[in-house]
């Protein structure tokens, strides 16, 4: 899967809705501004960050327990390193990202701090109107609780706004309805519908198929029949 792109134009969001989807597992390259930070995903899951002084030094670690001892990291500890390195760049803008799927190997389970759709919601709480807008923009569009939305929505430390946007979603309220009935700003909805649609937790409406009239041969005999007697 080749993804990359520009942060100006992909968000944090987007990029790990996608690694999360297909439980993607290799490395999120970001060359930031000021450093490049090397961030590891497995199987969907971000678990470990590191800032790298050339791009090629990244690829020269194959395996991450390996990485981990060499750097002198202990493995309960690889989240501090989220906590450094990407949760205080979420709301920036300006970097260069590339996704290398594969290469690095895990030997074994890595522990998952922030779930993946914690994260998700985290990125979604910094985007922009134009972000916002690029999927949240009918009024008339109408969500549903995905089928696992329970299990996902229980990874993610929602605040009490998101809890009630999340519970006015029921599959009949439309986009305005619950701008409307949320009694909150425009961009704290949408940012929210956002986030639970890219982690997961909700999805659209599917229109339910209408099932056409069925003739049989023998009936349209019948029928052609008739005109032909009238």
């Amino acid at each position: 899967m080749a993804l990359t792109g520009d942060l100006t134009t992909f968000n944090f969001a987007d990029i790990l809705q996608v690694l999360a989807k297909d439980k993607k597992s290799g490395v999120l390259l970001v060359e930031w501004k000021d450093m490049i930070v090397a961030y590891y995903v497995r199987e969907g899951e971000l678990v470990f960050a590191r800032p790298v002084d050339k791009v090629f030094r990244v690829y020269t670690d194959r395996n991450f327990e390996q990485l981990i001892h060499k750097l002198r990291i202990k493995m309960e500890d690889i989240y501090k390193t989220i906590d450094r390195f990407f949760l205080p760049r979420l709301g920036q803008k300006e970097g260069i990202f590339s996704f290398t799927p594969g290469f690095i190997k895990f030997d074994s389970e890595v522990p998952v701090y922030y779930p993946v759709e914690e994260l998700i919601m985290r990125a979604s709480r910094l985007l922009t109107p134009e972000e916002v807008e690029r999927k949240i923009s009918e009024e008339l569009l109408i969500f549903e609780k995905s089928p696992d939305a329970d299990a996902k929505s229980s990874k993610v430390k929602l605040t009490e706004e998101e809890k009630k946007i999340l519970s006015l979603v029921n599959g009949n309220r439309t986009v305005a309805d619950i701008r409307k009935d949320a009694g909150m700003d425009k961009l704290t909805v949408d940012r929210s519908l956002y986030g639970f649609l890219a982690a997961g937790i909700i999805r659209r409406k599917r229109k339910e198929r209408v099932q056409k009239p069925f003739i049989t041969l023998d009936l349209l005999a019948k029928i052609v029949e008739k005109i032909k007697q009238l």
